[in-house]
């Protein structure tokens, strides 16, 4: 075998001498996360395909190398009345992924474990959508009491075997919606009046939706963007003015209302999950500092910890800072340089618009674009900024999948492209 044809591919398409299986596996563990490495190695022969098409014997193990943490594919995002978009990021392998367009006139309630929970006008039809596969589930209407047009929010849950590194493309999944009764005043234009919370769950397995659990308490879901515990045992949304979050224990079917800390209340702070921990954390900016507030048992009242400050966000050599860019107090992106000035119309307030999956890190929207923030050691990094006026970013993050992966997902590499040095 020639030493720069270490597998074997030969001068053309297929190999000319196959090398044996166990120490073919071994060379593409070492490939990248990105989804068009594998698609590209199982384009190259059906040997190969056989091999990579493996979920029990090397897709599992694929994962489990790369720490079961899929990389980022790139940004979901819409605003409260626009279409979903999604907005590629260069992968580290080759190309970006072209994902097919999201089905019109729907809207995101999030992205878990890479797939897409939608939703239609008034909050209904509730679809789950892959976009790597093009597989699409079309859920029923919740129970009896929800109108269309209700202060609702919703939440999927990947049932996956996480702990042994399943294929959550292909696992069952649960659909968790809960929503406020309206009832109107008497009045010839009644308004509608918020008296009780409901929730209920929904599961792939027998297509049906379980019991209602109910709070008397009303609610009004302060945007749609619910946040799964990492060890899938519970669902929160932000209610009110940021002044509660509403938990649902989806092993003891409870609702449970939370007081949030009085420092993040009127501000724009999401929830983040918690790895394996029926938890949340809160995210979020306010003055020049992007904050994380949190709470742990034996503890009185809640914790809080500086996680970036907005400053960090203009370095001497950015191409910005001959425009003399500064954080206002009121962390406003502004210039003392009037003709620069007058191309930001309108400066917009930096805040959190986005969490990953893993609830490792946040996505932060600036003037300079948009930033994911690492939540433990505070590093950050650009990414792809959604072309188009957006409110919510979903982080879609995912592994390669065996059975529907389509090549046509994934840009082709040039005509002169060869495995063998890339």
């Amino acid at each position: 075998m020639e030493e720069n044809d270490p597998l074997g591919l030969g001068s053309g398409d297929q190999p000319t001498r196959q090398l044996p299986d166990d120490l073919l596996r071994n060379a593409f563990l070492r490939l990248p996360p990105d989804p068009s490495a594998l698609a590209f190695v199982s384009a190259a022969c059906k040997a190969w395909l056989r091999i990579v098409d493996d979920d029990a014997n090397f897709l599992r193990s694929f994962r489990e190398a790369h720490h079961n943490t899929p990389p980022l594919l790139g940004l979901f995002s819409d605003a409260v009345y626009g279409e979903l978009h999604f907005t590629p990021t260069p992968t580290t392998f080759y190309g970006a992924m072209n994902l097919p367009a999201p089905p019109p006139l729907f809207h995101a309630y999030g992205c878990t474990h890479g797939r897409l929970l939608l939703h239609g006008a008034g909050g209904e039809p509730l679809l789950v959508w892959d976009p790597l596969t093009g597989e699409e589930h079309f859920v029923p209407s919740p129970p009896p009491r929800f109108l269309p047009g209700q202060s609702c929010g919703a939440a999927l849950v990947c049932d996956a075997d996480h702990a042994h590194n399943g294929d959550c493309h292909s696992s069952p999944f649960r659909v968790v919606f809960a929503y406020s009764e309206v009832v109107p005043l008497r009045s010839s234009h009644p308004p509608l009046v918020p008296r009780h919370t409901f929730a209920c769950v929904y599961s792939s397995v027998t297509s049906s939706w379980g019991p209602v659990a109910t709070i008397d308490i009303a609610c009004h879901f302060y945007g749609k963007l619910g946040a799964v515990a990492g060890n899938s045992a519970a669902v929160y949304w932000m209610t009110g003015e940021a002044s509660k979050v509403l938990e649902f224990h989806l092993d003891t079917q409870r609702l449970v209302l939370t007081e949030t800390p009085l420092e993040v209340r009127g501000c724009e702070f999401l929830i983040t999950p918690v790895m394996d921990a029926a938890r949340f954390r809160l995210a979020g900016v306010i003055g020049d500092y992007v904050l994380l507030f949190w709470r742990e048992d034996g503890v009185a009242g809640w914790i809080h910890r500086t996680i970036l400050l907005l400053d960090d966000f203009l370095p001497a050599d950015h191409a910005y800072a001959n425009q003399h860019l500064q954080i206002g107090e009121d962390g406003v992106l502004r210039s003392d340089d009037d003709e620069y000035e007058d191309e930001l119309d309108a400066p917009m307030e930096p805040k959190v618009v986005g969490f990953s999956d893993q609830g490792d890190a946040v996505f932060l929207h600036t003037e300079l674009g948009v930033f994911m923030i690492d939540l433990n050691s505070g590093e950050h990094q650009q990414v792809p900024t959604p072309t188009t006026y957006f409110t919510r970013v979903y982080p879609y993050s995912t592994f390669y999948t065996a059975d529907d992966l389509r090549m046509d997902s994934v840009d082709k590499p040039p005509e002169d492209w060869d495995f063998r040095t890339s």
